[in-house]
């Protein structure tokens, strides 16, 4: 209590009354970075949302919907995209989403993960592009109505 001038110290619990001053405002400054943290999360949801809503993978038989930031594609069961292709691994690729901007990584798969014809390891996608795991040819685009 050095910091508090000496003629505050002469009023009736002054210090007391100080400290809980300084105790609310701690408290106010903790809610408002908890409320403007929730803000940020929800802004960033709802572009998320935005975005995952209107793309889609998709083949001559199906359309995947892109509704996660992390999407991935192979034969194991606990895929996002579960092929039905022998000739894709189990753990193919991940397809990811940041800031509306599509990536398709290769997890070192054996057959190899292809963009356009081109095999890579790792790119960025666009409307239209064809990614071709194993047998299975999967077109990014809007989703249809």
């Amino acid at each position: 209590m050095t910091d508090v001038p000496e003629e505050w110290m002469n009023f009736p619990m002054s210090g007391e009354l100080l400290c809980a001053l300084a105790l609310v405002i701690v408290d106010i400054c903790a809610l408002v970075l908890m409320l403007m943290t929730g803000r940020e999360r929800r802004v960033t949801e709802r572009v998320w949302e935005k975005v995952s809503a209107r793309m889609e993978l998709a083949d001559s038989k199906r359309r995947y919907p892109l509704g996660a930031e992390e999407i991935l594609i192979g034969r194991h069961g606990a895929a996002d995209i579960q092929l039905k292709d022998a000739t894709a691994s189990r753990y193919h690729a991940l397809l990811t989403v940041c800031d509306g901007v599509w990536r398709i990584t290769d997890l070192n798969s054996a057959g190899g993960t292809y963009v356009n014809g081109k095999r890579i390891s790792s790119v960025r996608l666009h409307e239209n592009d064809r990614i071709r795991i194993g047998a299975t040819t999967l077109c990014l685009r809007k989703r249809s109505a």
